[in-house]
């Protein structure tokens, strides 16, 4: 170990050290002066030659040399980051050896977190599953529960009986933790921990008999953020319980709120997010049977939006929208839209094409989105992105550009766009229109769009059935009637004066 320690030491040392204590180079021709300092120069894995990088890295590196494995990490997230494969994989090795090396002391920590980096390994480390088992299996000998919970895990698909060797072990482990506090005391964080994982393998049954209730009340002991998280699932779902919609949201809000101080999102939960979206959705829709709270829901939309929920800062957009806050729904759908939410990319791009209260109008632009989403469409995607092509259809149709105009009717209308229909029914009757002259596709498309909801389309095929189609009749059975009529009317009226003549 001494001479890895002294290893590691040689290979912080600056280059520039290195350099100094070269013998001073003869001065010999130009090229073998060259070759000459070319192979006085260290290729010091550890640097590179960014200068600005290696500024910024100076002091991680001077921590780097007393083994602090944070600062060799961050060292080498740096360097895989930028791209430099033989520094980040130097310092990677420097990262395994410092870890390695803390592990003489029984540190089970760092054997697990060892095994797990073996496992899963890394950008440049690869995969060495034996290595991941045997530190693993050490930190599991060593009493680590979490180790042996992630070797069940692991041998789950190649091995069940050691699968479950290692969750029943994981189990004993846990619960000797856990019992460590008596139940009137509070318990420590690493009991908080056990106590989760004990209500999570007691809700699946991994480890030991599935038991909801024992479940429940580890997980309510454990009183954490992730055990809260499990028991709205219990609780919304009805997993081996009554559902209770309303005991599900006390467990959601345990976990938005702490997303509550806008000041310190950084420490809050990675679901409270999500979390506080479905709270807005429940209280200011009044969903399930909860009453509307509009305070309230106000209050988890506005941490939804802070936490990036796309769908949240969407639905906040609209809500701006219906209440004619333009300028304010238009910024919200242009930020959820350049989060990838389709939907919110053609609402902004709408406003961009007629403009608003403090929007500018901008058709170029509106017509380059529109497009580039009706050509993204795939099957399956909310039914507003068809938008983008009748949208489309109706520029066109001002600019008086009328066949783009009718295809994008047509794609429109393809999917299922109702307002699209009635100029989709109407180019089939239309003479000089590009689609194919046919009464029954005009009746289908009128009918389709009548059948959900859409008034032009209901108006097109009223006057259809009651008035196109009496005329047509009129026109193709009365009109040879009438003929025939008036032409033995006429006959008669002859017959009848070559009889007075006579």
């Amino acid at each position: 170990m001494k001479r890895t320690s002294l290893l590691i030491i040689f290979l912080l040392l600056p280059a520039t050290t290195w350099a100094t204590e070269q013998e001073p180079a003869p001065q010999p021709t130009a090229t073998v002066a060259a070759e000459a300092q070319a192979a006085a120069t260290p290729q010091h894995p550890d640097s590179c030659d960014n200068a600005e990088l290696e500024a910024a890295l100076a002091d991680l590196k001077t921590a780097a040399k007393t083994g602090d494995l944070e600062a060799i990490g961050r060292i080498y997230s740096q360097y895989a980051a930028g791209g430099y494969a033989p520094q980040a994989e130097a310092w990677m090795q420097h990262w395994l050896q410092a870890a390695e090396a803390q592990t003489a002391t029984g540190n089970t920590q760092m054997m697990r977190a060892l095994g797990n980096l073996y496992l899963k390994g890394d950008i440049y480390l690869q995969p060495n599953p034996q290595k991941g088992v045997t530190w693993l299996s050490r930190a599991t000998e060593a009493g680590d529960a979490q180790a042996a919970f992630t070797l069940g895990t692991h041998f789950k698909q190649t091995s069940p009986n050691e699968s479950k060797r290692f969750y029943q072990e994981a189990y004993r482990l846990f619960s000797a933790q856990a019992a460590a506090t008596p139940d009137t005391a509070e318990p420590t964080a690493a009991q908080k921990e056990s106590l989760h994982m004990l209500g999570e393998m007691e809700l699946a049954g991994i480890g030991t008999e599935q038991n909801t209730q024992a479940a429940i009340a580890h997980l309510q002991r454990a009183n954490t953020p992730e055990a809260a998280t499990t028991l709205y699932t219990i609780y919304a779902k009805g997993i081996g319980t009554d559902q209770n919609i309303a005991q599900a949201l006390t467990y959601a809000r345990q976990i938005a709120d702490t997303a509550a101080d806008r000041t310190q999102l950084q420490h809050a939960h990675k679901h409270a997010g999500q979390m506080a979206w479905l709270l807005a959705d429940y209280y200011l829709n009044g969903k399930e049977g909860i009453a509307p709270d509009t305070a309230a829901g106000n209050k988890y939309l506005d941490i939804a939006d802070s936490l990036n929920i796309v769908e949240a800062i969407y639905y906040k957009a609209l809500r701006y929208k219906q209440e004619g806050k333009d300028k304010e729904a238009y910024h919200l759908f242009f930020r959820a839209g350049s989060m990838g939410h389709p939907d919110a990319r053609i609402q902004a791009a709408i406003m961009k094409m007629y403009g608003a209260d403090g929007v500018e109008q901008d058709e170029a632009m509106a017509v380059a989105i529109l497009t580039e989403m009706a050509n993204r469409y795939t099957q399956g995607q909310s039914p507003y992105v068809g938008r983008a092509p009748y949208e489309l259809a109706l520029y066109y149709d001002r600019k008086g550009e009328t066949e783009l105009a009718e295809d994008w009717y047509r794609i429109a209308s393809d999917r299922n766009v109702v307002e699209a229909m009635a100029q989709r029914g109407l180019s089939h009757i239309n003479p000089f229109a590009a689609a194919d002259w046919s009464p029954t596709l005009m009746y289908k498309w009128w009918k389709i769009g009548s059948d959900h909801g859409d008034a032009t389309c209901t108006r097109y095929l009223n006057l259809f059935l009651w008035v196109g189609i009496p005329a047509v009749l009129l026109i193709v059975f009365g009109l040879p009637i009438l003929t025939v009529h008036l032409l033995n009317k006429r006959a008669q009226r002859r017959e009848q004066e070559q009889a007075e003549q006579v």
